[in-house]
């Protein structure tokens, strides 16, 4: 049997009152639902794409958009979605009725109308890390000044590869590993029969990236400058037509890939290109056989773009104006406590919340959930450092207005959520890694909900631990002196207890 290391002082202050935040009932499934959904489309054999996004109001009720169309009646009963999109395309008005279920994370459905029924299937849209782009590296070699590109994408399914291209052709890259702003790889590197290996270990700074190539003949110091990024984001642009001013949204991407979206279908561009302040892409659209090419060719000025597109039918004066991305704001209706807190409020120190992270592996498409979120510690670091959804979950107002107005300064809006929730009642089967700071009691109760984790998702306690489940990692450290710590009075000493569902029993 397994002796727990116990801090005295810690559990009389802990037992006394709650900090904790707990959850909520079972319409935690329904939150899940919300954030950006990938569309695809089958359209007479050619494959469209659109981007759908379900938020949830203060009042819980769901609102979302279809690209630029905002869509009404929209309802989720924890499986199954549906909404109504009306388009106009000018005098003429046309309507769908959407209905999908959605399961393992994907959606699948169809749209009706009054032209018939096809199919529209959804994953997730997975969050662009930083690394995602194109590269110009420069680097010295013994004597010489280097150059090469080094090209980060990723995939539908959130993957991430890369290409590094020199004057000595392309290099073969694997280990790609992008946590937050940390980017590493391993690249080999082959000349005639010989091959050598490197290890690259960087940082994403906006458009910088610095970084160091190891191998065994030293280490080379290496920068960036990402390529294009007056370019990527987002653009709305305006053309002349006979029935009015037509809009449409070209969508630019770290990798300098773009979607042009025009009636709330996206088409991927081609042979999208900024030399200068000269920019050009092409579009095919139409259905089936029946396409047609439009190019555009333009000017950048700052947040403006002006041009013509081209097509059979003739040439478009366009305009052009960057989108914005507005500061995500949540609207929480803070309530009186149901009851009063388990445990008093005892900050993680900064130095710990990392080491908590770093334990559970966070990785692109992980969902956190704190359970007692406090001032919003963990979930903004996991939010910034792994660019993953968070959701902190709190029983008492006070630490619900400190974690938000943390995610406010720290601009995590769009990855963390703030709940004022009673944990005990949570349905947390959609996360993937759970962190904790309660009491050893706290933790065991917590158990039945725990257990019903989809297999793999990690748990990460600070300092207690949870009777009748062996850890895999029980790990011990010291933080001095950390500024981070509003509470210095539990001593420097800290233990972080991991375990993985399902869990082995402990006797």
């Amino acid at each position: 049997m397994r002796h727990e290391t116990r801090h005295p002082t810690r559990l009389l202050a802990w037992a006394v009152l709650v900090t904790c935040a707990l959850a909520a009932p079972p319409l935690g499934a329904a939150e899940d639902i919300s954030g950006e959904w990938e569309l695809t489309m089958d359209f007479n054999g050619r494959q469209s794409f659109s981007t759908l996004a379900l938020a949830k109001g203060a009042d819980g009720a769901l609102t979302g958009q279809w690209g630029s169309n905002e869509l009404a009646n929209v309802k989720f009963d924890g499986q199954k979605l549906t909404f109504v999109r009306t388009m106009k395309f000018g005098d003429q008005e046309f309507t769908w009725n959407y209905t999908g279920t959605l399961k393992d994370g994907k959606l699948a459905g169809q749209v009706s109308s009054d032209r018939g029924e096809f199919p529209i299937n959804g994953m997730r849209r997975q969050p662009e890390p930083p690394a995602v782009g194109q590269w110009d590296l420069t680097y010295r070699f013994g004597e010489r000044d280097m150059t090469a590109k080094l090209m980060v994408s990723q995939k539908p399914d959130g993957a991430l590869e890369a290409k590094w291209t020199s004057q000595f052709g392309e290099s073969v890259v694997s280990n790609l590993k992008c946590q937050g702003a940390k980017l590493s790889f391993t690249r080999t590197i082959k000349f005639n029969d010989n091959e050598i290996e490197t290890t690259f270990e960087g940082t994403v700074a906006g458009n910088k990236l610095t970084g160091t190539n190891k191998s065994e003949r030293g280490d080379v110091a290496v920068t960036g400058q990402r390529v294009g990024a007056a370019l990527i984001g987002k653009w709305e642009l305006t053309s002349a037509s006979d029935r009015g001013p037509r809009t449409s949204v070209l969508t630019v991407r770290g990798d300098l890939s773009g979607r042009y979206e025009t009636f709330g279908s996206e088409i991927p561009v081609k042979d999208l290109k900024l030399e200068g302040n000269q920019v050009s892409f092409k579009v095919t659209m139409g259905f089936g056989d029946q396409t047609r090419e439009m190019e555009f060719k333009g000017t950048l000025d700052g947040q403006s773009l002006k041009g013509q597109t081209t097509t059979p039918n003739g040439t478009r004066e366009v305009t052009g104006k960057k989108i914005e991305a507005a500061p995500v704001r949540q609207e929480v209706v803070l309530k009186p406590m149901a009851r009063q807190p388990d445990v008093i409020f005892v900050p993680t120190p900064q130095a710990v919340v990392d080491k908590m992270l770093e334990l559970a592996e966070v990785k692109p498409g992980d969902v956190v959930y704190d359970l007692g979120c406090g001032n919003g510690r963990i979930v903004v670091t996991a939010a910034k450092k792994y660019g993953v959804k968070a959701t902190g979950f709190d029983i008492n107002p006070e630490r619900i207005k400190e974690s938000l107005e943390n995610v406010r300064e720290n601009g995590v809006g769009d990855l963390v959520t703030i709940r004022q929730e009673d944990i005990f009642t949570l349905d947390l089967s959609q996360a993937s890694v759970i962190t904790l700071y309660l009491l050893p009691s706290l933790n065991v109760k917590l158990m039945p909900q725990l257990a019903k984790c989809k297999p793999g998702t990690r748990i990460v306690s600070h300092d207690f631990d949870m009777r009748g489940a062996k850890p895999v990692v029980v790990h011990r450290m010291t933080v001095e002196g950390d500024e981070s710590d509003e509470n210095t009075s539990y001593g420097p000493d800290h233990t972080i207890y991991k375990w993985v569902v399902p869990w082995e029993k402990e006797d």
